[in-house]
Protein backbone atom coordinates (compact mmCIF):
# COMPACT_ATOMS: atom_id res chain seq x y z
CA UNK A 1 0.00 0.00 0.00
CA UNK A 2 2.89 2.21 0.88
CA UNK A 3 4.22 2.17 -2.93
CA UNK A 4 0.96 2.62 -4.47
CA UNK A 5 0.80 5.73 -2.27
CA UNK A 6 4.04 7.00 -2.95
CA UNK A 7 3.53 6.95 -6.52
CA UNK A 8 0.89 9.65 -6.72
CA UNK A 9 3.19 11.24 -3.92
CA UNK A 10 6.34 11.59 -6.08
CA UNK A 11 4.18 12.51 -8.98
CA UNK A 12 2.81 15.43 -7.67
CA UNK A 13 6.65 16.62 -5.92
CA UNK A 14 7.72 16.11 -9.61
CA UNK A 15 5.09 18.26 -11.61
CA UNK A 16 5.55 20.63 -8.74
CA UNK A 17 9.09 20.77 -8.53
CA UNK A 18 8.43 21.07 -12.77
CA UNK A 19 6.05 23.88 -12.80
CA UNK A 20 7.53 25.94 -10.63
CA UNK A 21 10.87 26.09 -12.57
CA UNK A 22 9.40 26.64 -16.17
CA UNK A 23 7.22 29.58 -14.69
CA UNK A 24 10.72 31.77 -14.69
CA UNK A 25 12.02 30.32 -17.48
CA UNK A 26 9.73 30.37 -20.14
CA UNK A 27 12.71 31.21 -22.79
CA UNK A 28 14.65 28.42 -21.44
CA UNK A 29 10.98 26.20 -22.83
CA UNK A 30 10.68 27.43 -26.00
CA UNK A 31 14.79 26.75 -26.13
CA UNK A 32 14.09 23.16 -25.14
CA UNK A 33 10.98 22.72 -27.87
CA UNK A 34 13.40 23.72 -30.40
CA UNK A 35 15.88 21.64 -29.97
CA UNK A 36 13.82 18.58 -29.30
CA UNK A 37 12.55 19.41 -32.49
CA UNK A 38 8.62 19.28 -31.40
CA UNK A 39 6.09 20.13 -34.23
CA UNK A 40 3.99 23.25 -34.68
CA UNK A 41 6.30 25.99 -33.49
CA UNK A 42 4.35 28.60 -33.89
CA UNK A 43 2.56 27.13 -31.08
CA UNK A 44 5.37 26.88 -28.76
CA UNK A 45 5.18 30.30 -27.02
CA UNK A 46 1.83 29.41 -26.02
CA UNK A 47 2.52 25.89 -25.08
CA UNK A 48 6.06 27.25 -23.02
CA UNK A 49 3.24 30.00 -20.93
CA UNK A 50 0.68 27.09 -19.87
CA UNK A 51 2.42 24.54 -19.45
CA UNK A 52 4.37 24.88 -16.08
CA UNK A 53 0.35 26.05 -14.76
CA UNK A 54 -0.62 22.97 -16.12
CA UNK A 55 1.98 20.88 -14.57
CA UNK A 56 0.97 22.59 -11.21
CA UNK A 57 -2.52 21.90 -11.32
CA UNK A 58 -2.20 18.78 -12.27
CA UNK A 59 -0.03 18.38 -9.14
CA UNK A 60 -2.49 19.49 -6.59
CA UNK A 61 -5.90 18.30 -8.55
CA UNK A 62 -4.62 15.00 -8.06
CA UNK A 63 -5.71 15.39 -4.38
CA UNK A 64 -9.25 16.10 -4.88
CA UNK A 65 -10.79 13.74 -2.47
CA UNK A 66 -13.47 12.29 -5.31
CA UNK A 67 -12.16 8.76 -6.62
CA UNK A 68 -13.25 9.69 -10.14
CA UNK A 69 -11.97 12.65 -10.35
CA UNK A 70 -8.62 11.43 -9.07
CA UNK A 71 -8.51 8.67 -11.64
CA UNK A 72 -9.39 11.37 -14.53
CA UNK A 73 -6.18 12.99 -13.48
CA UNK A 74 -4.45 10.78 -12.73
CA UNK A 75 -4.72 9.23 -16.03
CA UNK A 76 -4.15 12.61 -17.41
CA UNK A 77 -0.69 12.81 -15.93
CA UNK A 78 0.36 9.59 -17.36
CA UNK A 79 -0.42 10.31 -20.49
CA UNK A 80 1.98 13.87 -19.63
CA UNK A 81 4.37 11.45 -18.60
CA UNK A 82 4.82 8.80 -21.16
CA UNK A 83 4.41 11.73 -24.07
CA UNK A 84 7.42 12.97 -22.36
CA UNK A 85 9.27 9.83 -22.53
CA UNK A 86 8.41 9.32 -26.57
CA UNK A 87 9.32 13.00 -27.08
CA UNK A 88 12.95 11.90 -25.00
CA UNK A 89 13.28 8.89 -26.75
CA UNK A 90 13.03 10.74 -30.20
CA UNK A 91 15.55 12.75 -28.90
CA UNK A 92 17.87 10.28 -28.32
CA UNK A 93 18.11 9.13 -32.21
CA UNK A 94 19.17 12.26 -32.93
CA UNK A 95 23.14 13.26 -34.08
CA UNK A 96 23.31 16.07 -32.29
CA UNK A 97 23.25 16.13 -28.28
CA UNK A 98 20.19 17.64 -26.94
CA UNK A 99 19.35 20.05 -24.46
CA UNK A 100 15.92 20.38 -23.14
CA UNK A 101 14.98 22.17 -19.54
CA UNK A 102 12.71 19.78 -18.76
CA UNK A 103 13.07 21.56 -14.94
CA UNK A 104 13.54 24.83 -15.72
CA UNK A 105 16.82 25.78 -15.14
CA UNK A 106 17.83 22.91 -12.59
CA UNK A 107 19.07 19.88 -13.18
CA UNK A 108 21.32 18.79 -16.24
CA UNK A 109 19.91 20.31 -19.45
CA UNK A 110 21.38 17.43 -21.91
CA UNK A 111 19.26 14.99 -22.62
CA UNK A 112 21.00 11.33 -21.73
CA UNK A 113 20.09 7.79 -21.54
CA UNK A 114 19.75 8.59 -17.68
CA UNK A 115 16.78 10.98 -18.94
CA UNK A 116 15.13 8.17 -20.66
CA UNK A 117 15.48 5.79 -17.36
CA UNK A 118 14.29 8.78 -15.28
CA UNK A 119 10.77 9.78 -17.40
CA UNK A 120 10.25 5.55 -18.10
CA UNK A 121 10.54 5.82 -13.69
CA UNK A 122 7.74 8.38 -13.77
CA UNK A 123 5.81 6.90 -16.40
CA UNK A 124 5.67 3.97 -14.06
CA UNK A 125 4.61 5.78 -10.98
CA UNK A 126 1.75 7.30 -13.78
CA UNK A 127 0.32 3.57 -14.10
CA UNK A 128 0.69 2.85 -10.11
CA UNK A 129 -1.01 6.10 -9.52
CA UNK A 130 -3.98 5.42 -11.54
CA UNK A 131 -4.48 2.25 -9.60
CA UNK A 132 -3.92 4.43 -6.20
CA UNK A 133 -6.84 6.20 -7.26
CA UNK A 134 -9.07 3.26 -9.08
CA UNK A 135 -9.04 1.60 -5.59
CA UNK A 136 -10.31 4.60 -3.34
CA UNK A 137 -6.67 4.05 -1.42
CA UNK A 138 -5.83 8.13 -2.22
CA UNK A 139 -8.96 9.53 -1.26
CA UNK A 140 -9.16 7.01 2.04
CA UNK A 141 -5.73 7.92 3.23
CA UNK A 142 -6.47 11.73 2.40
CA UNK A 143 -9.87 11.58 4.62
CA UNK A 144 -9.13 9.04 7.29
CA UNK A 145 -5.32 9.93 8.03
CA UNK A 146 -4.06 13.50 6.47
CA UNK A 147 -1.67 13.39 9.03
CA UNK A 148 -0.23 9.79 8.00
CA UNK A 149 -0.60 11.05 3.92
CA UNK A 150 1.09 14.27 5.05
CA UNK A 151 3.91 12.23 7.18
CA UNK A 152 4.80 10.26 3.64
CA UNK A 153 4.98 12.88 1.64
CA UNK A 154 7.75 14.64 4.09
CA UNK A 155 9.56 11.58 4.21
CA UNK A 156 9.73 10.85 0.68
CA UNK A 157 10.52 15.10 0.09
CA UNK A 158 13.33 15.17 2.31
CA UNK A 159 14.89 11.33 0.60
CA UNK A 160 14.43 13.42 -2.91
CA UNK A 161 16.42 16.53 -1.35
CA UNK A 162 19.42 14.12 0.16
CA UNK A 163 19.63 11.94 -2.87
CA UNK A 164 19.97 15.20 -5.48
CA UNK A 165 22.38 16.95 -2.81
CA UNK A 166 24.48 13.81 -2.99
CA UNK A 167 24.41 13.49 -6.79
CA UNK A 168 24.47 17.32 -7.09
CA UNK A 169 28.18 17.54 -5.18
CA UNK A 170 29.77 14.88 -7.69
CA UNK A 171 27.94 16.32 -11.04
CA UNK A 172 30.97 16.74 -13.51
CA UNK A 173 31.46 20.49 -14.92
CA UNK A 174 28.82 21.46 -17.78
CA UNK A 175 29.98 20.33 -21.33
CA UNK A 176 31.88 23.04 -23.68
CA UNK A 177 28.55 22.55 -25.80
CA UNK A 178 25.87 23.27 -23.02
CA UNK A 179 24.29 26.71 -23.48
CA UNK A 180 25.18 29.36 -20.94
CA UNK A 181 22.43 31.19 -19.21
CA UNK A 182 21.43 34.36 -20.63
CA UNK A 183 23.40 36.58 -19.18
CA UNK A 184 26.57 38.57 -21.15
CA UNK A 185 29.67 37.72 -19.82
CA UNK A 186 31.12 40.62 -21.27
CA UNK A 187 30.88 44.31 -22.56
CA UNK A 188 27.92 45.30 -24.93
CA UNK A 189 28.12 48.12 -26.65
CA UNK A 190 25.83 50.75 -25.24
CA UNK A 191 26.52 54.53 -26.73
CA UNK A 192 27.50 55.81 -23.03
CA UNK A 193 30.22 52.45 -22.70
CA UNK A 194 32.06 52.66 -25.53
CA UNK A 195 34.77 54.33 -24.14
CA UNK A 196 35.28 52.51 -21.30
CA UNK A 197 34.98 49.54 -23.61
CA UNK A 198 39.06 48.10 -22.98
CA UNK A 199 39.94 46.61 -26.14
CA UNK A 200 42.75 43.65 -26.22
CA UNK A 201 44.38 41.80 -29.49
CA UNK A 202 42.91 39.03 -31.46
CA UNK A 203 44.08 36.44 -29.71
CA UNK A 204 45.58 33.51 -31.63
CA UNK A 205 43.48 31.10 -32.86
CA UNK A 206 42.66 29.36 -36.50
CA UNK A 207 39.44 28.57 -37.84
CA UNK A 208 38.73 26.15 -41.05
CA UNK A 209 36.77 27.88 -43.74
CA UNK A 210 34.31 25.66 -46.20
CA UNK A 211 36.58 24.98 -48.89
CA UNK A 212 39.02 23.18 -46.30
CA UNK A 213 41.31 26.04 -46.05
CA UNK A 214 43.19 27.32 -42.39
CA UNK A 215 42.47 30.63 -41.70
CA UNK A 216 43.90 32.33 -38.11
CA UNK A 217 41.58 35.69 -36.52
CA UNK A 218 43.88 38.17 -37.94
CA UNK A 219 43.96 36.95 -41.15
CA UNK A 220 40.10 36.67 -41.52
CA UNK A 221 39.74 40.24 -40.50
CA UNK A 222 42.55 41.80 -42.30
CA UNK A 223 40.38 43.80 -44.64
CA UNK A 224 37.40 43.93 -42.97
CA UNK A 225 35.43 43.61 -39.18
CA UNK A 226 34.22 40.45 -38.63
CA UNK A 227 31.50 38.91 -35.90
CA UNK A 228 31.85 35.63 -35.41
CA UNK A 229 28.93 33.95 -33.49
CA UNK A 230 29.61 30.48 -31.95
CA UNK A 231 26.66 27.77 -32.25
CA UNK A 232 25.79 24.48 -31.66
CA UNK A 233 23.25 22.21 -33.26
CA UNK A 234 20.65 20.63 -30.68
CA UNK A 235 21.48 23.83 -28.87
CA UNK A 236 18.02 25.15 -28.05
CA UNK A 237 19.46 29.17 -27.45
CA UNK A 238 21.77 28.21 -30.53
CA UNK A 239 18.51 27.42 -32.73
CA UNK A 240 17.21 30.87 -31.67
CA UNK A 241 20.19 32.81 -32.56
CA UNK A 242 20.06 30.57 -35.81
CA UNK A 243 16.82 32.05 -36.79
CA UNK A 244 18.31 35.58 -37.18
CA UNK A 245 21.13 34.03 -38.89
CA UNK A 246 19.61 35.19 -42.77
CA UNK A 247 18.58 38.56 -41.64
CA UNK A 248 21.86 39.50 -39.74
CA UNK A 249 23.98 38.42 -43.05
CA UNK A 250 21.53 40.41 -45.03
CA UNK A 251 21.70 43.73 -43.13
CA UNK A 252 25.11 43.33 -41.92
CA UNK A 253 27.30 41.71 -44.63
CA UNK A 254 27.93 44.77 -46.91
CA UNK A 255 29.67 46.59 -43.71
CA UNK A 256 31.18 43.51 -41.62
CA UNK A 257 31.69 40.08 -41.97
CA UNK A 258 28.98 37.90 -40.25
CA UNK A 259 30.48 33.97 -39.63
CA UNK A 260 28.59 31.07 -37.78
CA UNK A 261 31.29 28.95 -35.98
CA UNK A 262 30.43 25.57 -35.17
CA UNK A 263 32.17 23.19 -32.93
CA UNK A 264 31.25 20.04 -35.91
CA UNK A 265 33.01 19.71 -39.38
CA UNK A 266 30.93 21.93 -41.28
CA UNK A 267 30.00 18.73 -43.92
CA UNK A 268 28.33 17.11 -41.11
CA UNK A 269 25.99 20.00 -40.25
CA UNK A 270 22.37 19.55 -40.76
CA UNK A 271 20.40 21.15 -43.86
CA UNK A 272 18.35 23.29 -41.91
CA UNK A 273 21.53 24.98 -40.28
CA UNK A 274 23.36 24.99 -43.89
CA UNK A 275 20.09 26.55 -45.13
CA UNK A 276 20.32 29.29 -42.68
CA UNK A 277 24.07 29.76 -42.85
CA UNK A 278 24.79 29.62 -46.15
CA UNK A 279 28.62 29.79 -46.88
CA UNK A 280 28.51 31.85 -43.61
CA UNK A 281 30.16 29.32 -41.79
CA UNK A 282 33.39 27.91 -39.71
CA UNK A 283 35.22 25.14 -38.33
CA UNK A 284 36.45 25.96 -34.72
CA UNK A 285 39.00 22.84 -34.44
CA UNK A 286 39.20 21.80 -31.08
CA UNK A 287 36.97 24.48 -29.81
CA UNK A 288 40.45 26.80 -30.09
CA UNK A 289 38.69 29.61 -31.20
CA UNK A 290 35.88 30.01 -29.13
CA UNK A 291 38.48 29.39 -25.21
CA UNK A 292 41.39 32.02 -27.18
CA UNK A 293 38.52 34.83 -26.75
CA UNK A 294 37.73 33.55 -23.16
CA UNK A 295 34.14 31.67 -24.01
CA UNK A 296 32.91 28.65 -22.96
CA UNK A 297 30.22 27.64 -23.81
CA UNK A 298 27.38 28.47 -26.68
CA UNK A 299 25.49 30.33 -28.42
CA UNK A 300 28.54 32.89 -27.89
CA UNK A 301 29.48 36.00 -29.67
CA UNK A 302 32.42 38.42 -30.43
CA UNK A 303 32.95 41.51 -32.76
CA UNK A 304 36.25 41.61 -34.09
CA UNK A 305 38.03 44.70 -35.52
CA UNK A 306 39.73 45.27 -39.15
CA UNK A 307 42.32 47.15 -36.81
CA UNK A 308 43.49 44.17 -35.17
CA UNK A 309 42.05 44.51 -31.86
CA UNK A 310 38.61 43.46 -30.24
CA UNK A 311 35.38 45.66 -30.90
CA UNK A 312 32.73 44.07 -28.79
CA UNK A 313 32.09 41.71 -26.31
CA UNK A 314 32.32 38.49 -25.90
CA UNK A 315 28.59 37.77 -25.17
CA UNK A 316 27.27 34.80 -23.70
CA UNK A 317 23.88 33.02 -24.04
CA UNK A 318 20.68 33.74 -26.41
CA UNK A 319 18.70 36.34 -25.28
CA UNK A 320 22.74 38.36 -24.80
CA UNK A 321 23.65 37.43 -28.28
CA UNK A 322 20.83 38.66 -29.85
CA UNK A 323 20.60 41.94 -27.87
CA UNK A 324 24.47 41.91 -28.60
CA UNK A 325 23.74 42.08 -32.58
CA UNK A 326 21.03 44.57 -32.57
CA UNK A 327 22.68 47.39 -30.44
CA UNK A 328 25.46 46.25 -33.75
CA UNK A 329 22.67 47.01 -36.11
CA UNK A 330 22.00 49.95 -34.39
CA UNK A 331 24.92 51.41 -33.91
CA UNK A 332 25.85 51.30 -37.73
CA UNK A 333 22.31 52.75 -38.54
CA UNK A 334 23.09 55.56 -36.97
CA UNK A 335 26.45 55.99 -38.23
CA UNK A 336 25.11 55.67 -41.62
CA UNK A 337 22.30 57.89 -41.10
CA UNK A 338 25.20 60.64 -40.07
CA UNK A 339 27.37 59.98 -42.47
CA UNK A 340 30.30 58.62 -40.90
CA UNK A 341 29.88 55.28 -43.12
CA UNK A 342 28.65 54.86 -46.24
CA UNK A 343 25.71 52.17 -46.92
CA UNK A 344 28.08 50.23 -49.19
CA UNK A 345 30.64 49.80 -46.13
Amino acid sequence: MAVLLAAPILLSITLLISGLAKLGAREETKDAMRSLRLPLPTMHASVASALPVMEIVLALALWIPVPPLQMLIAGVVTLLMFAYLVIIARALTFKEQVQCSCFGTLASPTVSRATLVRNVILSALGVLAVVAAATGAMTTLLVQDPMGLIGLGMALLIAIVLTAATIGGRVAAPDADAPAAPASAGPVLEEDELLDYERSPIPAAVLQQPDGRLVTLTQLTAQRAALLVFVTEGCGPCERVLDHAEEWIGELEQTLQVRFVFSRPLDQLRERTTDRVADHALHDLQFTARTARGGASAPSAVLLGADGQLAGGPVNGGSAVIEFVQEIQEQLAEAQAGGELSSGG
